[in-house]
């Protein structure tokens, strides 16, 4: 007797990981050296797919999408953990390699990264392809990739919270410690998306990496309070009108993430002052 059940509309689809690219200010680039630079971006990153083991991932994805700018990735989520450590490091060098050699009129060549987790059905629409496309344009990695390129980098990586519970916490990233990592909320300006996302930038302290993000969010803040009082928390956010705990409290982590960061910094001068 066959006892199996029919599938329902509501069942979950099997978990994949996804990865997004996109180079910064493509568009402000010649239009007759757009096609070049996208193509030293898929060089650098067979490479650096190749170097970290996942020339499959790479050769063969699940399901990969040009974005014109960069692409999405999705896929099989098994040894994905390498998207995270080396993969972003090797990339990162394959990007200064790219800087070492470029002529004087080629445009800069500095990248975007997100990587998140999710079901993805065989459709490719889903919530979680969406996810990763504004994870990769929000505000907190948009601040890395400043940080970066004022400092000598060339990638700013943004994790879901999703993917770095289960990589960085999940200690799967042996070069790459919760320390490297500052807690941020990425949004994107008109597409009411609000996550918590976690910032890395190669060879630079999360705490460089938060100035950025306070320069970024200073003018949101600046126009936001032009002609509104809100009632203040006794940590220091603003709270007006109907409030998502789970937001707040992503905020609040934040804050302390940074008061975290301010504090070692400071104790830092001071060692070196003294």
């Amino acid at each position: 007797m066959d006892t199996a059940v029919p599938a329902h509309r509501w069942d979950l689809p099997p978990e994949h990981t996804l990865f997004a690219v996109d180079i910064k200010d493509f568009s402000k680039a010649p239009e007759h050296r757009q096609p070049m630079l996208r193509q030293a971006l898929d060089s650098a990153l067979e490479s650096a797919f190749m170097q970290s083991g996942l020339p499959a991932e790479w050769k063969s994805p699940t399901y990969r999408q040009d974005t014109g700018d960069g692409c999405i990735l999705v896929l099989p989520p098994a040894r994905t953990w390498r998207l995270v450590d080396p993969l972003i490091r090797l990339l990162d060098e394959e990007l200064h390699s790219y800087e070492q050699q470029r002529q004087r009129d080629d445009p800069p060549l500095l990248v975007r990264v997100s990587v998140h987790v999710g079901p993805m059905p065989e459709s490719n629409l889903a919530d979680a392809i969406n996810d990763v496309a504004r994870f990769v344009d929000s505000d907190a990695v948009r601040a890395g990739i400043a940080a970066a390129s004022a400092h000598g980098s060339y990638t700013a990586l943004a994790l879901s919270d999703e993917m770095y519970r289960r990589v960085v916490l999940a200690r799967r990233s042996r070069l790459l410690p919760e320390r490297d990592f500052l807690a941020a909320p990425a949004t994107v300006p008109g597409k009411g998306f609000t996550r918590t996302a976690w910032i890395h930038v190669p060879r630079l302290s999360p705490s460089v990496v938060a100035q950025y993000l306070e320069k970024s969010e200073a003018p949101a803040v600046q126009e936001e309070a032009k002609g509104t009082t809100a009632p203040v928390t006794p940590s220091g956010i603003q709270v007006s009108g109907n409030v998502n705990i789970n937001t707040l409290a992503d905020n609040i982590n934040t804050l302390r993430t940074r008061q975290i960061n301010h504090a070692s910094r400071a104790s830092d001068e001071g060692q070196l002052n003294g």
